[in-house]
Formats: C-alpha cells, sequence, structure tokens
C-alpha cells in the first residue's frame, strides 16, 4: 500500500501544472479581448489568470494595461463628480472604488498608478463631506431622528476616525432612543423590556445619565420570588425528598433569569420549623400558599418524589471459546527450507457484563401565591444506568482472535471489537454518581420546563 505522502508528492506537479495551464488560457483570452476593445473585460480574464498563477508575465503585462484604463475609467467617475459639485458624496465614493481597485490588483503584484492631484481633491472634497455629514447629524439628532443620525456618524467613523466628537455621538444616537424605550417601559411595568433596554444602553456607555439606577429599579420592581418547599415522599425515602428539594434549589439559582430569585434557604427553613412541616414535605396548596407568604414568597415549586428506586446490577460472566496465534517453525517441502508459520491453538477467554440503574419519577408544580393557581404541573421520570462490558485473557491478549463457525475469525473487524473488550474499563461509576448525576438532571429539565412560565409572568 503507497503512502499517502507518496500520492501527494506525485499529485502535486499534477495539480500547479492544472493551475498553470488554467492561468495561461486565461490570460489568452484577456488579450483577445483586449483586441476587440473590451479592456473592462479583458481587466477580469488577467486579474483571473493571476489569482490562478500570480508569476504570469503575460497576464501581469495585460493587467498593468487594461487594469490601468479601468482604473483611469474610474477616477473619471470621480472627476467628473467633483466637477458637476452636487453630490460631494458620489465624489467620495467614486475615489474611494478607485482606490479599492488599485488595492486589489496591486494584492496580484501589479502596481496601477493614482496621479497626485486626484489625492489632493479627493482630500478637499471628503473634508468638505465631512462637514456636511457632521452637520446633517447634528440637524437629525436636534430632530431627534436618531437612526438616522447614527447611521451618518458610523459614515463618518468610517471615512475618518476620530472625527471631532462624531464618536460620541454616534453612541448618543444608538442609546438615546434606547433610554428612553426602557424609561417608558418601567413607567408602563413592562420591567422585563425595561431592564432589557436600559441593559442595552449600559453595554455603550456605562455612565449614561441615570440608566443604572433606572434598570435596577426595574429589575427590583419585577423580581419574582420562588420558594422551593422541601418535598413530600410517599415511600418515606425523606433523604432522596431533600436532595430533589436541593437540587432544585441550585437549578433555579443557576437558570440565568435575573428576575426570579430564591428564597433564603436560612429563613426558609426556620419558617417551616416555625411551622412544624420540616423535611416532611408539603403537600397541598392552601398549606403552600400560608408558608410561602410567611417567606414573602410570590409562588412556590413544591412536589412528590412518586419513586425511587437504586438498582445495581449483577456481574454477569461468560465463558468464550476463542484461538491464539503463534509461530512455528516448519519445513517446506518444496524447497526443503524451514519457514516460520502462523497457526492456531484453542483457548478460552472470559466476558464479563454488569450494569447499574437508577431510577426517579418526581411530580411538581409551581403556584403562584396571589392567586393560589397551579401555573406549571407535570411528572418527570427519568433514568440514569452505567454499564461496563469487558474480556479478560489469562494468555498473550495481543494474539487472541475469536472463534466464528468454529474457526479463528482473523478479520479486522473481529480483531478490533475483541482486542476493544480486552481494553475497555472495568470499574462503574458508583451508585452515589449515578443518583447525584440523575437527580441533578432531573432538577434541571424541571426548571427548563418552568422558564417559559417564568419568563412570561414578568412583562
Amino acid at each position: 500500500m503507497r503512502h499517502p505522502h507518496y500520492l501527494i508528492t506525485l499529485l502535486l506537479p499534477v495539480l500547479l501544472l492544472a493551475g498553470c495551464t488554467g492561468s495561461k488560457s486565461m490570460a489568452k483570452k484577456g488579450s483577445k479581448l483586449d483586441e476587440a476593445g473590451l479592456y473592462a473585460e479583458a481587466a477580469e480574464m488577467y486579474y483571473q489568470s493571476l489569482q490562478r498563477n500570480r508569476n504570469n508575465v503575460d497576464a501581469k503585462i495585460g493587467m498593468k494595461k487594461t487594469g490601468q484604463q479601468v482604473l483611469n475609467e474610474k477616477l473619471s467617475s470621480f472627476f467628473r463628480a467633483v466637477s458637476v459639485g452636487g453630490d460631494k458624496g458620489a465624489a467620495v465614493d467614486a475615489f474611494l472604488d478607485a482606490a479599492d481597485y488599485a488595492e486589489k490588483v496591486q494584492r496580484m503584484g501589479v502596481m496601477l498608478e493614482i496621479p497626485d492631484h486626484y489625492r489632493t481633491e479627493f482630500a478637499q472634497v471628503k473634508g468638505e463631506f465631512l462637514v456636511e455629514l457632521y452637520e446633517r447629524g447634528q440637524g437629525m439628532l436636534e430632530k431627534q431622528d436618531y437612526a438616522g443620525a447614527e447611521k451618518v456618524f458610523a459614515r463618518i467613523a468610517k471615512l475618518e476616525p476620530g472625527y471631532k466628537d462624531a464618536t460620541s455621538l454616534q453612541t448618543l444616537a444608538y442609546v438615546e432612543p434606547l433610554y428612553r424605550s426602557g424609561k417608558e417601559a418601567l413607567q408602563q411595568g413592562h420591567y422585563r423590556k425595561a431592564y432589557n433596554d436600559l441593559g442595552r444602553v449600559l453595554e455603550k456607555d456605562r455612565g449614561y445619565k441615570d440608566a443604572s439606577s433606572l434598570r435596577q429599579e426595574a429589575l427590583t420592581k419585577g423580581r419574582y420570588a420562588i420558594a422551593v418547599l422541601p418535598f413530600s415522599s410517599p415511600s418515606g425515602r425523606k433523604d432522596q425528598a431533600a436532595r430533589v428539594q436541593a437540587y432544585a434549589t441550585s437549578a433555579l439559582t443557576e437558570l440565568g433569569d435575573p428576575f426570579v430569585q430564591v428564597v433564603d434557604r436560612e429563613n426558609m427553613d426556620r419558617i417551616l420549623e416555625e411551622q412544624r412541616l420540616g423535611l416532611s414535605g408539603v403537600v397541598d396548596e392552601q398549606t403552600a400558599v400560608r408558608v410561602g407568604n410567611l417567606m414573602g414568597a410570590q409562588a412556590v415549586l413544591m412536589g412528590t418524589v412518586l419513586d425511587y428506586r437504586e438498582e445495581p446490577g449483577t456481574q454477569r460472566r461468560s465463558t468464550r471459546d476463542g484461538y491464539e496465534a503463534y509461530q512455528a517453525r516448519e519445513l517446506n517441502k518444496e524447497t526443503n527450507e524451514y519457514v516460520m508459520v502462523t497457526r492456531y491453538k484453542p483457548v478460552k477467554y472470559l466476558e464479563y457484563l454488569q450494569e447499574n440503574k437508577v431510577v426517579v419519577s418526581v411530580n411538581y408544580k409551581l403556584v403562584s401565591l396571589e392567586t393560589g393557581q397551579v401555573l406549571y404541573s407535570k411528572v418527570i421520570d427519568r433514568e440514569r444506568k452505567d454499564q461496563v462490558y469487558y474480556a479478560s485473557y489469562e494468555g498473550t491478549a495481543d494474539r487472541l482472535l475469536p472463534m466464528r463457525n468454529g474457526q479463528p475469525d482473523a478479520s479486522d473487524r473481529a480483531r478490533r471489537e475483541l482486542q476493544a473488550l480486552l481494553r475497555a474499563p472495568r470499574e462503574m461509576k458508583p451508585m452515589t454518581t449515578l443518583s447525584n448525576d440523575l437527580l441533578r438532571a432531573t432538577c434541571s429539565d424541571m426548571v427548563q420546563g418552568m422558564a417559559q412560565e417564568l419568563s412570561s409572568i414578568v412583562p
């Protein structure tokens, strides 16, 4: 079998030859287009030729001639725009288009010329145009046309970075409408919109007016406090119910919704103790409303661990038939010489299989303390398992082959699969790890299921 580097070495000259051949063909087409007076099309063909081979001399010569003609035409458009004098923006754009074209061709190793008097005239026209743009942008700001002003000052920044205070005025044109929108949303009680709009203002300008305090006001007024009450467990597994409560609290805290506030755990435990509930769980809405109100919450998350089972598996061992390959020295009767040949001897090897599993079923609901209404309710059934499946052999493992139809199976696939089993992990995750992973994932799903409902509660 040939080495990949050998194939690349063979193909590289072919690819280079194909590129050079394509470059020559395009250069010839460019020459014919030039003879026909189609210099713009010829210039494009020469450019494509140089893209394939920048060392093509004919393409460079043709590009120099026809490219200069294209550039001169673009400079003529600039001159005409300046002569008319009515649209300085068009003149600026025409010169920039010409300069971009010259730079594009230069990257192919061909220098085109822009006479100095064009550059001098462009500098003057650009200066006058910047003054026009600046005055136009200021006028738009006065008329509170912020979107239009932002575009104008953005164009100034592109033409002349650092021009006067155009950058700060561009920022003003961006943030002022957002500031007004956020302030109005706050007054109308749309706290989430206010928070988001004012946040965008602060991303641009941390000290813009009173945006920071208004954003904090929106967050304070719109914050929705949730108490995660102890989950109950009909099977008496209070330890698992307590873990579900803890993981649910963590998942709510990590939700990333700034308006969701989880009630302080220490304060909640004190009130639960006063109400003589503790870890027994809250099973009805009336008790939940009473306890939640004492905690200063607006909603409570409560539920029941309907089922929790740990099912450690028993290791199963099976004996398999296989073959171990070995080298033997034998006499070749035809040549009368000894040679080494591969032979196979029957052997036994062992396969092991074991699986641990944890199962949980949780019924939960989010209850509003303002109305006593169940805002969201669902039953989650989840399981988490881990498995080990491996083989062991007391002989030389890398010579072991499986049996197929009473014969050694020396195929690459069979060999790879058996070697993978021999090297497979032999330890499973502890049952406590499986349990923690399962309950954490279950509570994460629980909170994610409520996320849309929570986002709609705060307008």
